[in-house]
């Protein structure tokens, strides 16, 4: 049970940088509630200086439920559970580096997780998980990226295009965190500003396109943001910003690459009764993907004379479903799992 543990935990742990790599800093102040004065109209903006460094606190308290049927022997899974129920739990850090962007006005900000202090605890198949039946995470090395942002802090979309490619470079290696950060990259130190000058009622919202598969259409992404009031945190005046992060559904099949290697490998004087049996293949192959609607909601305090997010707190539900038909290497027949 123990090697089987590690491997689902593998799979676990990577879903569940997902939220840690798209969620915001949760930190320990507790702001004071003041009297509502007239607040005079600012514009926001982020404090971005090459060479400066942010650090936040991240407390992370996440329920993963996952339930696979089927077959998964091609995947080295052949002891994959039918249920599984886990919880992550922790604090982390995630240091913001910041650098010259690539043009005037740009800035490039690396984002280091360490997620060396997480734990978890659950079950799989009824059984309990042991924090000692994951060890690698103990040797987790940092996971790290880099946006391009504008002097606002927003993220400039043809500048990190390169992101949208780790949708489908990273699935071989089950990179969860690349293609998760893909698909949701309006998630910064704090919400996307506006440039106009805003106060106390006024709202602004963005709409962010990722690209995906050639010819598929882009994931969107739309965050809306108030600003609902004011408070006085450690000291510092700071707006209260609620944000509403919308991400359409995420749908691909990436049978028509597997078709396309699978033809390459028959001869062009294939028998007929050849050509039939690869056609009968075809037909039921299915690699498919799909992630439902996912709404987030972030509220955060943002300090705009110092131009910095000084706590945020963000919370959102996800839904992943994986459905699989693949010809098994020794058989030929069709072998068919899903993961929900």
């Amino acid at each position: 049970m123990g090697a089987m543990r590690t491997r689902l935990i593998g799979l676990v742990a990577l879903i569940a940088l997902i939220a840690a790599a798209c969620g915001q800093p949760d930190t320990v102040p507790t702001p004071s509630t003041t009297p509502e004065p007239e607040v005079e109209a600012v514009l926001l903006s982020y404090a971005l200086e090459p060479g400066t460094t942010f650090e936040y606190e991240v407390d992370i308290d996440q329920n993963i439920d996952m339930t696979t049927s089927g077959d998964a022997s091609q995947l080295g899974e052949e002891e994959m559970p039918g249920e599984a129920q886990i919880n992550l739990t922790g604090t982390t850090t995630f240091t913001h580096a910041v650098a010259e962007g690539p043009e005037p006005g740009t800035f490039a900000v690396t984002i280091t997780g360490d997620f060396t202090d997480l734990a978890f605890s659950g079950t799989v198949d009824g059984e309990p998980v042991e924090q000692s039946d994951i060890p690698d995470m103990a040797q987790m090395e940092p996971v790290e990226i880099t946006l391009i942002v504008d002097e606002q802090g927003n993220i400039i979309p043809e500048d990190n295009a390169g992101l949208g490619e780790d949708l489908l470079g990273g699935l071989g290696g089950l990179d969860m965190l690349g293609q998760m950060g893909s698909a949701n990259p309006g998630q910064f130190v704090g919400p996307p500003l506006t440039d106009e000058e805003v106060t106390v009622g006024d709202s602004w919202s963005e709409t962010i396109e990722t690209p995906t598969m050639p010819d598929a259409d882009p994931i969107t992404t739309k965050i809306e943001s108030e600003v609902v009031g004011t408070e006085t945190l450690e000291g510092n005046e700071v707006f209260v910003i609620e944000t509403t992060t919308t991400t359409s559904p995420i749908e691909f099949d990436l049978a028509e690459l597997l078709i396309g290697f699978m033809t390459a490998f028959l001869d062009e004087g294939a028998t007929p009764e050849q050509q039939a049996e690869m056609d009968a293949i075809i037909e039921q192959l299915k690699f498919a993907f799909s992630v439902d609607e996912s709404v987030g909601e972030m509220t955060t305090w943002f300090d705009h004379a110092q131009g910095l997010a000084r706590q945020a707190d963000f919370a959102n539900t996800s839904h992943m479903v994986m459905d699989v038909a693949v010809p098994d290497e020794t058989t030929g027949q069709i072998v068919a799992f899903g993961v929900d």
